[in-house]
């Protein structure tokens, strides 16, 4: 797999396929890298509920092939770059070590309000080149 780079209005992100890291210079960027354009996921939070809350009451809900129990295990507290791509209606998740994780699109709205509770991770959504440029002036 190439290394994957992520482009934000205001930074660049790194995965490689086993470390995520923030790219502060050019020369960072190893050649054959994908680039991907991404904005900051939007993501809903619900005051007075907690993660804690959430995965107590609602643990054995299905995301995927995952109960949310096990999905907020392998990714709160963790490095890891959620990526939506909204062109082909999938949702990756890729983890500090080279562990990845593919959700489904379906589930976008229930992990809006679930990922807005993690205390870790980089979220992104798709974004085209033009909203980069229009943002990052």
């Amino acid at each position: 797999m190439a290394p994957l780079l992520f482009i934000t209005p205001d930074r660049k992100f790194l995965y490689d396929g086993k470390k995520i890291k923030e790219v502060k210079k050019e020369k960072d960027v190893p050649q054959g890298s994908e680039i991907i354009f991404a904005k900051p996921m939007l993501v809903y939070d619900i005051e007075g509920i907690n993660l804690s809350y959430l995965v107590e009451n609602y643990g054995v809900v299905t995301v995927g092939e995952l109960k949310l129990h096990e999905l907020v295990q392998k990714l709160d507290w963790k490095d890891f770059i959620l990526f939506v791509d909204h062109n082909r209606k999938t949702i990756r998740a890729f983890i500090r070590g080279g562990e990845e994780l593919d959700l489904p699109y379906s589930s976008l709205d229930f992990l809006r309000y679930i990922l807005a509770k993690f205390h870790s991770g980089i979220l992104l959504e798709s974004a085209e080149f033009e909203e980069i440029e229009m943002f990052s002036k």
